[in-house]
């Protein structure tokens, strides 16, 4: 495992042309996983295949026990018409098939290569549940240990990335995030044994709404996806709004943590005994252009 610090990458959305591809097609790993410390998430990256046919597969994570975010990274995926596509990505061997997603289409770097930017994602493939919640679904390590390959399938691409066993990759990202929380200024120890996480007491989705589109970005056709840390007080108001990760759309990005801090409302963690501690929220918005 090679640890380093590196910056949260950056991604511009760029329609991209394409043709249909679904050819069944399995990568070997060419390289062991990079443990990365960006500067608000832990990213674990790894490449699959050769020369042009080469896959990066990038796990961001930002937070102790949170969803794992996906991107892929390559030129052979340049196939897709338009910037959004439905993708079903799903771990295994032996698990149910995941249901498709949507996953939107960009590109990277100065080359413009490829990414599929998927989003969140269960290990067991299961599907969030309704709150909307950033804490993973329950899964053993035995379970973890199990997982040895991703499947990827679309209307213009099937992938298989043979992963090797998530135990190690995922045992080092959680020894990265709980380095995390202490640079949060707070103890990773007396977060993990909370006995609530801070809830919102209305819908996240309704923090932000259509009206707030910034004007000159909705004539351009402009989209983003915007990753914010909240970090709530003892009385459940947000003291401070960071962004941990956005795409190449700086008019979001303030944007964005403006309109949290003064719409967006906790419940406060409890700790241990059920007294109320300061802790953090993390999710994530896309501003999608019609």
């Amino acid at each position: 495992m090679i640890r380093r610090y590196c910056a949260a990458l950056l991604m511009a959305l760029a329609l991209l042309p394409g043709s249909a591809w679904a050819a069944d097609t399995t990568l070997e790993p060419q390289e062991k996983w990079v443990l990365a410390y960006a500067n608000d998430a832990c990213r674990l990256v790894r490449a699959f295949g050769k020369d042009d046919g080469k896959v990066v597969l990038v796990i961001d994570q930002f937070m102790p026990g949170g969803n794992l975010d996906l991107s892929l990274i390559g030129k052979r995926l340049a196939r897709f018409e338009g910037s959004r596509t439905s993708l079903s990505t799903t771990f295994g061997p032996g698990l149910p098939v995941a249901r498709p997603r949507e996953a939107l289409v960009g590109t990277v770097g100065p080359d413009k290569t490829t990414i599929l930017m998927i989003g969140p994602r269960d290990l067991l493939n299961r599907l969030p549940d309704e709150r909307g919640s950033e804490d993973v679904l329950p899964i053993t390590k035995e379970q973890e240990a199990a997982i040895t390959e991703l499947r990827i399938a679309g209307p213009a691409l099937r992938l298989t990335l043979h992963t090797g066993s998530m135990a190690a990759p995922l045992a080092a990202m959680r020894t990265c995030t709980a380095d995390l929380v202490k640079t949060w200024g707070l103890d990773p120890a007396q977060q993990e044994a909370l006995s609530k996480r801070p809830e919102p007491t209305t819908s996240a989705a309704n923090w932000l709404n259509p009206n707030d589109y910034p004007k000159d970005a909705l004539f351009k056709g402009a989209s983003a996806i915007v990753r914010f840390r909240m970090m709530v007080g003892v009385d459940g108001l947000p003291t401070k709004c960071v962004i941990q990760q956005a795409t190449q759309s700086p008019e979001f990005t303030k944007l964005t943590c403006d309109l949290l801090m003064r719409r967006a409302r906790f419940t406060p963690a409890l700790d241990r005994e059920g007294k109320p501690t300061a802790s953090y929220y993390t999710n994530s918005v896309r501003w999608l252009a019609p």
